[in-house]
């Protein structure tokens, strides 16, 4: 298989909840990040090919945790998850994002 993705991607293990107008609000985890898009652990069948999400990325703990919302469009599907690209980038979309990438809590696979 040919990687098609623009920009390198970073291990990382965060809490995200994705917003799917046919699922509602599903709850998962990212596992891997860049500048281009997204690896979510999800049930692949949760979420539709080709859907377009809203991503809340949630960092920090208790009443400090912060949400950072990130648009973004299913592009793959595997039996671990699904691959979504990041979309309708502005510059507070572009904020959250470097907000999550700058993160430090490393997976522990």
């Amino acid at each position: 298989m040919i990687e098609r993705r623009w920009t390198a991607r970073t291990p990382i293990n965060l809490d995200v909840e994705v917003l799917s107008h046919g699922a509602g609000m599903v709850a998962c985890k990212a596992l891997d990040i860049g500048l281009g898009g997204v690896f979510l652990k999800i049930n692949p069948d949760e979420i539709l090919p080709d859907s377009n999400v809203e991503l809340y990325f949630l960092l920090g703990a208790g009443e400090a945790r912060l949400k950072h919302k990130i648009k973004a469009k299913v592009v793959r599907a595997t039996t671990h998850g699904i691959g979504l690209m990041f979309r309708d980038f502005d510059a507070t979309a572009f904020r959250s994002l470097q907000e999550v990438l700058h993160y430090k809590d490393i997976p522990t696979q």
